[in-house]
């Protein structure tokens, strides 16, 4: 599933709330994304939308520590088969 999030803020603090109420997403997104990038010989992979006029992005040099940072949240929120699928993708991008 790959579903689009808003973040609006104004600040860093409003920021990093946003980030936190929507984690699951944007943790989805870096999975999903990244797969769909590297499948399509892409070199970044869009995670969410900012104030409506740009872009959270993951550009290729970032992918594997940002899938380390997902494999933490889905160890955390005990979703194990999330876990195997970001473990799968880690081992295809290296």
């Amino acid at each position: 599933m790959y579903k689009i999030v808003h973040i609006n803020f104004v600040n860093e603090i409003e920021f990093q709330q946003q980030m936190s109420e929507h984690a699951d997403a944007i943790h989805h997104n870096t999975l999903y994304g990244i797969d769909k990038a590297f499948n399509a010989d892409e070199d970044v992979t869009f995670v969410a939308l900012l104030n409506d006029d740009s872009f959270l992005a993951i550009s290729k040099e970032q992918w594997m520590e940002n899938l380390e940072n997902t494999l933490d949240y889905f160890i955390s929120t005990e979703e194990y088969e999330k876990c195997s699928e970001v473990k799968q993708l880690m081992n295809k991008l290296s």
